[in-house]
């Protein structure tokens, strides 16, 4: 299996570099003191509030099992820069740039995957409506796990499409197979996002703020450690060879 990571071919537009650094970005840096991290801190809580709106936007503009997909990456890219303290002003426009970019490698990739979670979600609603033996509750059970596998797969999504440029089906199968690869970070991935569903549902206003964009960030930075990993020990055997 680990072949399928050592075959991935890096995006040669610079995907797993950091990118360059904004001339004249205001971020808050140039301001001395308390005042300085406060502006920054404000520009990134505007920024992940925003992304969050856009994400939501390019999933419902895409139907949600089409969009969803793209949205994810788009928002992932821009999420990654604030992280690496290159955060764009141009949200709208780079944001749509790279949804139509990654549009039908993204959809195509996470189709099958929101189609699964609908889907096991569709028949655990009805297992407990309508079951109450022991039978039912091992399917319930048994649903739940295939749907935070499914969560888990969809979280590695940004980072994967964002880093790597190889075709939809290459890249739907080390999805498919990395939370089976690095079962901890899986996990830890399964607990935000699982996380972010419960607070979501407790407190809609603060999911509609950042129920999204959050999650989406935590985890790529989860996911971009393990692939950076997996990238460190490919270049180091492909150095042997």
């Amino acid at each position: 299996m680990m072949a399928i990571v050592a075959n991935g071919k890096r995006d040669q537009r610079g995907g797993d570099r950091r990118l360059p650094r904004m001339e004249g970005a205001a971020d808050g840096q140039d301001m001395p003191g308390w005042s300085g991290r406060i502006m920054a801190w404000l520009r990134v809580a505007a920024q992940l509030v925003a992304i969050q709106l856009l994400m939501v936007a390019g999933t419902v503009l895409g139907l949600v099992v089409a969009g969803l997909g793209p949205a994810l990456v788009a928002g992932g890219s821009l999420l990654a820069r604030i992280v690496a303290g290159d955060a764009t002003d141009a949200l709208w426009r780079d944001f749509w740039s790279l949804y139509r970019a990654q549009f039908r490698r993204a959809a195509i990739v996470t189709a099958p995957l929101v189609a699964i979670l609908g889907l096991s979600w569709y028949e655990l609603l009805v297992l407990l409506s309508h079951g109450t033996d022991t039978v039912a509750a091992v399917m319930a059970g048994a649903l739940i796990a295939v749907g935070l596998y499914v969560l888990a797969g969809l979280a590695y999504v940004p980072a994967v499409l964002r880093r790597y440029a190889d075709p939809a089906g290459r890249s739907l199968r080390f999805v498919a197979l990395a939370p089976l690869l690095s079962p901890l970070t899986a996990l830890a991935c399964m607990v935000t996002m699982s996380a972010a569903i419960v607070i979501g549902l407790r407190f809609l206003p603060a999911f509609l703020v950042a129920g999204l964009s959050v999650p989406v960030l935590l985890t790529g930075l989860l996911v971009d450690r393990w692939l950076d990993k997996l990238d460190a020990r490919a270049d180091s055997e492909a150095g042997r060879g």
